[in-house]
């Protein structure tokens, strides 16, 4: 994972770039796709255009959850607004799922830690690796009020990611 901080003559841009880890999950995921249905139709030859039908769906939610960590993160701030943007792709990711929210009404941000916890109950599993992972967080007034960004980062990254946004904003003259 990569965390890439741009700095233009009035904006900041950071950008969290799983480039890699995307590829290996993906190929994984159709890999074992393709490998369940040749099984599949190795078995039960009658379903050879049936089947790639009423899998896809199930396929296509399976690995957006799969994937969701994956997904390239992008925080845009200038002197009116701050916009959130997260993609699958690099091309999309300054456009698409985008989140406006107007400068002045950030109160606060921070970096929180959080823990995974695994599925126990449905998959049985018992022991499992406490990792922590951390997320910047930001505080809205008025009728935004929140949203995070960084999926699973590690702590110098989240420190080191919430120290610029504070240079800039104090750069800038923005106070909160």
């Amino acid at each position: 994972m990569e965390i890439e901080i741009k700095e233009k003559i009035d904006s900041l841009e950071i950008t969290k770039n799983c480039k890699q880890e995307l590829k290996k999950i993906s190929a994984i995921f159709i890999f074992t796709i393709l490998l369940i249905y040749f099984l599949y139709i190795y078995y039960n030859p009658s379903m050879f255009l049936l089947f790639p039908i009423y899998v896809t769906p199930l396929a296509y939610i399976i690995f957006t959850i799969v994937c969701q960590r994956y997904k390239y993160e992008v925080i845009f701030i200038d002197a009116k607004q701050i916009r959130f943007s997260s993609s699958y792709t690099k091309k999309n990711s300054k456009t698409s799922m985008t989140s406006f929210f107007k400068i002045e009404n950030l109160k606060e941000f921070y970096v929180m830690e959080y823990h995974e916890l695994p599925p126990k109950k449905f998959f049985g599993i018992t022991k499992y690796k406490n990792i922590p992972h951390y997320m910047i967080h930001f505080i809205f007034s008025g009728e935004e009020d929140y949203q995070c960004w960084g999926y699973k980062i590690s702590i110098e990254e989240a420190t080191r990611v919430v120290g610029r946004i504070e240079e800039f904003l104090e750069k800038e003259k923005i106070y909160f």
